[in-house]
């Protein structure tokens, strides 16, 4: 299908990123569209952005490399994943590195917030929607059945929960740090010994919830596709991202459940999200998270799902509406 509307879509990741490459080549290749990548990490080194505002109206103009691109001309931005910005090493003072980024965060917020373009997603929903515990009160709220969970700094109350589930918990961190992997792991009596370094920083406690098939996800606008995996790993069975081998198939999620994460994604203010549920030995499912900004090539190589697609389509599509930014409070979500 190719589009009438050649202007390009602006994709905001790290140049050699595959999913944004693998995303440019489907614009190109289905719909006649061109992409732009944009590594954010480049301002203000090696890229600039000028943003003017007066009783005339706004402009936002960006110089890369590769050329310059009025931002308001873009058709939709993907941000797909914006890394740290590359200060100057000849600025040596760790305070002023650390103010020079701020300034950075806080000019390109400000600039894309300001854009009347469409976002898939929309960069400040996605900082509040990858909150776990707005996550899982927003899923309960909608009838997505949740683990029991406890977020704390407390040892006596993880203590507590322990014991109020037999000892049949796990544990697992808020997010992952950028210089390793944190599985979720068993918590064991051993483990409550250690508390006392809760008061470094808290972490998520769960109920272990039973052995099934882990179930990914992924949701573009309305376009919900579902794939499954169980892993014989002993490793595996609390953290499918252990099994390296593991092969994805399509998973045939119940219509009802599909509908209501699609509205999880827009009461979380997002058109495209990756959930990890599981599905018990007896049928039911629980909500684990949300990822906004989750990788998916993965599941289209094993099931054949067309997931570039979707995203693409996403991208290009010409309903307004379909970017629209749905704001719910919390008081207003209902089961």
């Amino acid at each position: 299908m190719t589009s009438s509307d050649q202007r390009p879509v602006l994709i905001v990741a790290p140049t050699e990123d595959v999913h944004a490459r693998a995303v440019a080549a489907v614009l190109d290749r289905d719909f006649a569209v061109p992409a732009v990548i944009w590594d954010r990490a480049t301002l203000p080194r090696d890229t600039a952005i000028d943003f003017r505002v007066g009783a005339a109206g706004s402009t936002a103009q960006l110089h890369t490399d590769a050329g310059d691109f009025p931002l308001d001309d873009f058709r939709s931005v993907w941000w797909r994943r914006a890394l740290g910005f590359e200060i100057d090493p000849a600025v040596s003072d760790p305070r002023v590195r650390r103010y020079c980024s701020t300034e950075c965060d806080a000019f390109v917020k400000g600039v894309t917030r300001s854009l009347a373009i469409p976002f898939v997603n929309d960069p400040l929903a996605e900082i509040v929607a990858s909150r776990k515990p707005f996550q899982l009160v927003t899923a309960s709220r909608l009838g997505i059945p949740i683990p029991e969970t406890l977020v704390t700094n407390n040892p006596a109350a993880v203590t507590d929960f322990w014991q109020a589930h037999h000892g049949d918990c796990i544990y697992k961190p808020l997010n992952a740090p950028d210089w390793t992997l944190p599985e979720t792991r068993v918590l064991t009596q051993d483990d409550l010994a250690h508390l006392e370094k809760l008061r470094h920083a808290p972490m998520i406690v769960q109920e272990k919830t039973e052995k099934g098939v882990d179930v990914r996800v992924n949701i573009f606008g309305s376009q919900v596709f579902a794939c499954e995996f169980d892993s014989a790993l002993p490793e595996a069975q609390l953290d499918w991202r252990l099994d390296l081998t593991a092969q994805w198939r399509a998973h045939d999620l119940p219509t009802a459940l599909g509908d209501r994460l699609v509205d999880l994604l827009r009461v979380l203010g997002l058109h495209y999200g990756c959930i990890d549920l599981r599905r018990q030995p007896d049928g039911q499912y629980r909500f684990f998270e949300v990822n906004p900004s989750g990788q998916f090539l993965f599941a289209e190589i094993d099931t054949g799902q067309p997931l570039l697609n979707a995203l693409a389509t996403l991208l290009v599509a010409q309903e307004a509406t379909a970017f629209e930014y749905h704001h719910h409070p919390e008081s207003s979500v209902r089961v």
